[in-house]
């Protein structure tokens, strides 16, 4: 949809990557919504996830999406762009973020992991969970994570939206939870930060990062409607909140 005339100033490079198991499909009915604000929207896939399944192979990692997304910024963003990172996704627009700085103008982490350097995204799960994605990838010959059952984030099992979203949501690749990302603190100079926690219920796992947020005041923080899936369930709602930080009145 073109802009209007009146909003044609608001044209923006704002890149969407989503979290583990999704695709570029998790965003479509977001996208409309920021789209119609004049803004040009991206939802690329990861690869080995979504329709880029058949992409995974034993080398395919954290790196690995870090550079495509990277190289999509070059390639097809004009300027300084938003980065939006929906739970594995805030990792890899820190990565992203941590390399190109410069071209980053702000970075929007929604219900989001926030990568330590050194440390894999295994690790922020609970032990039990790891073991049992560990056991899920031996199952499936090692590569690729099972996707949880959708009732984790709320969706009550039986009804549209759950299975709705049990038929999309693909296996994970491993590698990309057990790699080591290396993360140099240059992502820090991006000049806005922000952290948009999902309201729930449930309560959202990543709550603590939350709280550390709220506390600092290099970021800016907010809760959106909705459980960790509310780009899903909430994508109005959603949208107006990323737009605020996006386009905030003169």
């Amino acid at each position: 949809m073109p802009p209007e005339s009146g909003t044609a100033h608001l044209r923006h490079d704002i890149v969407l990557v989503h979290g583990g198991w999704h695709g570029g499909w998790a965003w479509e009915r977001l996208v409309p919504h920021l789209a119609s604000a004049g803004h040009r929207v991206h939802k690329p896939t990861l690869a080995g996830l979504g329709d880029r399944a058949a992409e995974l192979d034993e080398r395919l990692g954290w790196q690995t999406h870090v550079d495509e997304i990277a190289r999509h910024l070059q390639e097809r963003c004009q300027g300084a762009v938003t980065l939006v990172g929906h739970s594995y996704g805030g990792s890899v627009i820190t990565g992203v973020a941590d390399r190109l700085p410069a071209r980053v103008a702000r970075l929007i982490y929604l219900d989001a992991v926030i990568p330590i350097d050194g440390v894999p995204g295994m690790e922020s799960f609970p032990p039990e969970r790891q073991a049992a994605m560990r056991a899920g990838a031996l199952a499936l010959g090692g590569l690729r994570v099972p996707p949880p059952d959708p009732s984790i984030w709320g969706f009550e099992p039986g009804t549209p939206e759950h299975r709705q979203l049990q038929e999309r949501l693909t296996p994970h690749p491993l590698k990309v939870m057990t790699d080591a990302p290396r993360i140099s603190g240059r992502w820090l100079s991006v000049p806005h930060k922000h952290y948009l926690m999902a309201a729930g219920p449930p309560v959202s796992r990543f709550v603590d990062l939350y709280a550390q947020r709220v506390r600092d005041p290099a970021w800016t923080t907010g809760l959106v409607e909705g459980s960790h899936e509310m780009m899903w369930t909430h994508p109005r709602q959603l949208a107006a909140a990323l737009l605020a930080l996006i386009s905030p009145p003169d």
